[in-house]
């Protein structure tokens, strides 16, 4: 007895959502501003949102209209900027983390920083002493071009003159590299004592 009462419970639920399906209402605006109903709503309004009624016209279902091209494209620009400011961060507490392991004291920064300092400074005297004694020779080189008698021996000199000019040049540029790494190492420890100090406050 219990189980026949409870099959026809079920039979009626499911005529009623038979029911309520059957009179189910789609209705949606089109582009233009038009209303369009029933079946053929979904087809008008393919980019535009389409809602469900039921017989009462109570609202069952709301299909939200599909993304336009730009909305996506913003969407993805700002997921794009968002991934980047996410890896930055990351970037950024990783280099923390690093000077953090590296270095004790601020004096550690700076004695490392001193350390790469002399022996770039070292190379860079060893250039400027260089080019100073080439240039001497240079001078040295046009003095005997001038007093020599022989235009083989003016001749010579004046390759020797060239040559020296061709490694003055070199030189000089491995002058300006070597003060640009001077200043670039400068600037780097800079930055890693500010970094540091940064940290340690924050403790």
């Amino acid at each position: 007895m219990r189980n026949n009462k409870f099959f026809k419970l079920s039979l009626l639920l499911l005529l009623l959502a038979i029911g309520n399906t059957a009179h189910a209402i789609k209705k949606c605006k089109d582009a233009d501003g038009n209303w369009h109903y029933g079946d053929v709503a979904i087809a008008e309004c393919e980019n535009s949102k389409v809602t469900t009624l039921n017989e009462r016209g109570v609202i069952t279902e709301e299909l939200e209209a599909p993304k336009s091209a730009e909305e996506i494209r913003v969407e993805e620009e700002a997921s794009a900027l968002k991934a980047a400011e996410i890896a930055q961060r990351a970037a950024l507490l990783e280099e923390k983390r690093r000077v953090m392991s590296i270095y004790e004291t601020e004096a550690d920064i700076d004695r490392q920083r001193d350390n790469q300092m002399h022996s770039v400074e070292r190379n860079i005297d060893v250039h400027r002493a260089y080019l100073k004694g080439m240039d001497k020779r240079i001078v040295r080189f046009e003095r005997k071009q001038k007093e020599a008698t022989s235009p083989k021996v003016k001749e010579n000199f004046a390759q020797q003159i060239v040559e020296a000019k061709v490694r003055i040049k070199e030189s000089s540029l491995e002058l300006a590299e070597l003060e640009a790494q001077k200043e670039e190492i400068i600037r780097r420890f800079e930055k890693e004592k500010e970094m540091y100090i940064a940290l340690k406050n924050t403790k």
